[in-house]
């Protein structure tokens, strides 16, 4: 009888897998593997996977590495002038300066945030409460003054008015704040950030 070197490839393959799961064979320098169960599933039907513990030496090109992955921040802010301002939430220490500037209210408070990450040409909705929902479409730009940033299809309501239909540039270290409607004596700003 004669036998393809195939099969015979395929054979001892079947028999190395079979002795490696019982503990049997295993090449020189080679870890104990670990059988991973998939959280939910039940242990008689789960499919086994050898995962060895130490990756310290991978082969190039069958690990790879994650991709860095952007996120936007959103953040809905109370901006009022009261007589002893509090001192504003950590998110926008750095931001104050500018935002006295701007829009001329000493005191800033954070009514709520969002963070997603940015998949780009898909629609994600940021909801940094619930009265002032965001609607974002990026893709990332290739312009030099972008400096890695993102275009962005931005739709800002307010429940479910629009407020906003734009389309605008947000790069890293250069924040988007959009003067939203009066609240009481004060405003409220949109506040959107790339984040690495």
């Amino acid at each position: 009888m004669k036998l393809c070197p195939a099969i015979l490839l395929l054979l001892g393959l079947t028999g190395m897998l079979s002795a490696q799961e019982t503990g049997g064979f295993r090449p020189p320098g080679a870890v104990k593997p670990q059988v991973v169960v998939p959280e939910g599933a039940k242990p008689d039907g789960a499919m086994k996977l050898s995962i060895p513990k130490d990756l310290s030496h991978p082969t190039p090109g069958l690990h790879p590495t994650p991709a860095k992955v952007d996120r936007i921040w959103s953040g809905v802010i109370v901006a009022t002038n009261p007589e002893k301002p509090k001192e504003p939430p950590v998110e926008l220490r750095e931001f104050v300066p500018k935002l006295k500037r701007v829009f001329g209210y000493t005191q800033f408070e954070l009514a709520g945030s969002a963070t997603e990450v940015i998949d780009e040409l898909t629609e994600n909705w940021l909801v940094p409460s619930p009265i002032f929902p965001l609607s974002v479409t990026a893709r990332r730009t290739t312009s030099k003054e972008a400096r890695g940033g993102y275009l962005l299809n931005l739709k800002v309501f307010q429940e479910n008015r629009p407020l906003v239909d734009s389309e605008v540039k947000l790069a890293p270290g250069s924040p988007l704040f959009i003067r939203g409607p009066q609240y009481g004596k004060g405003q409220i700003i949109i506040f959107l950030q790339v984040q690495h």
